[in-house]
């Protein structure tokens, strides 16, 4: 059967909706994981560069220390290489967190992010099951009733 002229156009514009919906997600999803890896390649670099700071302060504070004991540094000089070496371990635990966060972000764009995947001893979630779970119940009432 022939269709008229003004179905094939909407059919036309119909498709190529879709297709550009299909190329935009796509593009969409490429730039999500090119954010992911470069987060994820910034946060080993900040790392590497906390842990570097950590082993500078802990070398500062054992000289301060020999020095305090010959009586060059005083306990106040003390004080304050410890206070260095805290606040760069700090800035390390920082570091981590972050390259862990960014990580599960990169697994996420990718579309790995799943208790299956990440190999955890967790209860898989079964949509049908929690379906039937609640197909009967009305909406903000916990009250169900029988078809």
């Amino acid at each position: 059967m022939r269709q008229g002229i003004g179905a094939q156009i909407l059919q036309y514009h119909i498709k190529n909706t879709n297709d550009d919906n299909a190329a935009d997600q796509r593009e969409q999803v490429r730039a999500a994981v090119v954010s992911a890896w470069g987060i994820v390649s910034n946060s080993k670099a900040i790392v590497e560069a906390a842990q570097a700071q950590v082993a500078a302060a802990e070398t500062a504070l054992k000289g301060t220390r020999d020095e305090a004991h010959i009586g060059l540094r005083t306990t106040l000089d003390v004080l304050n290489a410890q206070q260095t070496l805290l606040n760069a371990r700090v800035s390390l635990v920082s570091a981590q967190r972050d390259q862990i966060v960014a990580s599960y972000a990169m697994l996420a764009a990718i579309g790995r992010l799943s208790t299956v995947n990440l190999a955890l001893n967790a209860k898989r979630y079964n949509p049908e099951h929690h379906y039937d779970q609640v197909k009967n119940t009305w909406y903000g009432l916990r009250m169900t009733y029988e078809d």
